[in-house]
């Protein structure tokens, strides 16, 4: 699967520092342009770790990716996988000037979110994930019973 590196305490890193073998992933050349593009994600995304119940996200304003460390330590190996894989696109769209936290739209219908769990999904496909896993992927807590079905049809998950 991936080597992630849990060991780690709170601070802040490098993508590679704890996703050391992500840039041998294919589908990253599906999230960004170019090799070139890639090579300075990895070696210029701030990650910071923190002590706080969290799971991932990024930071609109840097492009820095949040992980909770309870998190890294103790979440399965392919969710943090396909969770860092959804932050890589929402870097890339912060790079681009996109609006990750839009507020007017819910958060199963932003663009953003949508590109991000698209590619996620794609991905555990491609690892082996069953519907019934991927679908409770794409349960998150601050979504609705009815956004999560939304969600789920929209990238054509079967519920």
């Amino acid at each position: 699967m991936i080597q992630i590196n849990r060991r780690l305490t709170p601070g802040q890193y490098k993508i590679a520092d704890i996703f050391p073998e992500i840039r041998a992933k294919p589908i990253l050349a599906e999230i960004f342009r170019s090799k070139q593009e890639i090579e300075d994600v990895i070696a210029n995304t701030n990650v910071i770790i923190i002590s706080r119940r969290h799971e991932m996200s990024v930071d609109n304003q840097d492009g820095s990716i949040t992980i909770g460390l309870s998190h890294l330590q103790q979440s399965d190996p392919e969710i943090l996988y396909l969770d860092i894989i959804h932050e890589l696109v929402h870097v890339r769209q912060q790079r681009d000037g996109l609006d990750l936290y839009d507020k007017t739209k819910a958060y199963v219908d932003r663009p953003t979110e949508i590109d991000a769990f698209a590619l996620a999904v794609k991905e555990a496909r491609r690892i082996g994930f069953a519907e019934a896993q991927i679908l409770n992927y794409l349960q998150v807590e601050w979504i609705t019973p009815q956004e999560h079905r939304r969600l789920a049809k929209r990238l054509n998950v079967v519920t």
